[in-house]
């Protein structure tokens, strides 16, 4: 009695349709709130590739024309939807000439060798991977937030990998000839190899979108959605981080708090949105006086602190001074007309020691600013106490929720 395959091939080919299907309508789902970033067309892929085996199965009951030609136009479209796909969740230009030439030259080629079955399985091994390879070439020129396209790229892999094996049987004479559904163990590792694909290459583009949007919500966490730069609690911690790097290397480490002096008359005397568009003005224009290196924070309200590593006293005096100058003689212009403001600065500066905390740092500059304020506005003035005669927790406004 001659033994039974392992695999029934008809059912692999279902569990392939029905994988395809159902991981299609994952995508849907999943990308209904999250248009233009290619899962929908990842999902077209794959209703595509559904019907293109399913026509390859009806292979002798329905035209040769629907059962190769369309079938095979289909998959090729298959490869240029998901070329589309990463082009659109990399907010890039769709590559119109790569999409569509393929699926032409697949229609033709396949036109012309429809009758000689070798010759379109060597077709499909040139053809198919190099539509997949620029698939893999958008992945790895433009790569996505955490790892999951290395997951969509090894299941483009290995589907590259059995089109040219099987490509390469054919040519040698060791590729069964009477169709898709005829047993063999390569149709059992061409379906399997699909349906593997399929799986591991889309829940891949899945985790890609919701790495980017995890990306998005700790960016939209640790960012001040006003001014665009850090928040009280990301600033702290950085802040820690670099006070640390300071101790290490024994390098000067400087910071400063600033106060936009009378600004809640703004605020009632020409609106909050003017305010806003104050606060914006303000940090763009400090953000053009500092080093890459260095960072400013929106530690509450109009007070804002900035993180200057590697930085004598002596540099961050002149900075401030700096700062306050350009702010006085800045117009900033606002809905409500244009607006000046000035600013008091407290700075603190030296080196740092492991006894040192940031609460520390913040309480000395922001007495300093305070000082500023009481001696007249529009002025710096440098923090002169010790950093550790102040206890952690100990420091004004100085917890970090």
């Amino acid at each position: 009695m001659p033994s039974q395959p392992l695999l029934h091939l008809p059912t692999l080919l279902v569990m392939t349709v029905v994988g395809s299907l159902v991981m299609a309508a994952g995508l849907l789902l999943v990308g209904a709130r999250r248009r233009g970033e290619g899962l929908g067309l990842w999902a077209t892929a794959l209703l595509m590739q559904s019907l293109a085996y399913v026509l390859l199965a009806l292979r002798g009951r329905i035209p040769d024309v629907l059962s190769i030609v369309v079938a095979n136009g289909l998959l090729a479209g298959v490869f240029a939807s998901l070329l589309a796909a990463v082009h659109q969740f990399q907010r890039r230009p769709l590559p119109w000439r790569q999409i569509v030439a393929p699926v032409l030259v697949t229609l033709a080629l396949f036109v012309a060798f429809r009758e000689d079955y070798t010759a379109r399985l060597v077709l499909a091994g040139v053809i198919y991977p190099v539509q997949l390879g620029l698939v893999l070439w958008a992945l790895w020129r433009h790569p996505s937030e955490g790892r999951a396209d290395r997951m969509v790229a090894a299941g483009i892999w290995l589907q590259c990998g059995m089109l040219v094996v099987r490509a390469g049987a054919a040519l040698s004479g060791h590729m069964p000839t009477a169709g898709l559904l005829e047993e063999s163990l390569w149709q059992h590792a061409t379906f399997l190899t699909t349906f593997i694909t399929v799986q591991a290459s889309s829940l891949g583009f899945i985790f890609m979108a919701r790495d980017r949007a995890d990306a998005i919500n700790q960016r939209m966490a640790a960012r001040d959605p006003l001014t665009d730069v850090p928040n009280r609690r990301a600033t702290i911690a950085a802040l820690d981080r670099d006070m640390g790097r300071a101790v290490r290397s024994r390098e000067p480490f400087s910071l400063m708090m600033i106060d936009i002096d009378h600004f809640k008359r703004v605020n009632d005397e020409l609106g909050h949105l003017a305010g806003d568009e104050v606060l914006r003005g303000v940090v763009d224009l400090m953000g053009t006086r500092i080093r890459a290196q260095d960072l400013i924070g929106r530690y509450g309200g109009e007070e804002f602190v900035v993180l200057l590593p590697d930085t004598p006293l002596e540099g961050a005096q002149r900075l401030a001074g700096e700062l306050c100058d350009a702010v006085e003689k800045t117009t900033f212009d606002t809905a409500a007309g244009p607006v000046r403001v000035t600013l008091s600065i407290g700075v603190f500066g030296g080196r740092l020691d492991a006894e040192d905390h940031w609460d520390a740092l913040i309480a000395a500059a922001d007495r300093a600013m305070y000082d500023a304020k009481h001696g007249g506005r529009n002025r710096v003035v440098v923090a002169d106490m010790p950093l550790r005669t102040v206890a952690r927790g100990a420091g004004p406004r100085d917890n970090p929720q």
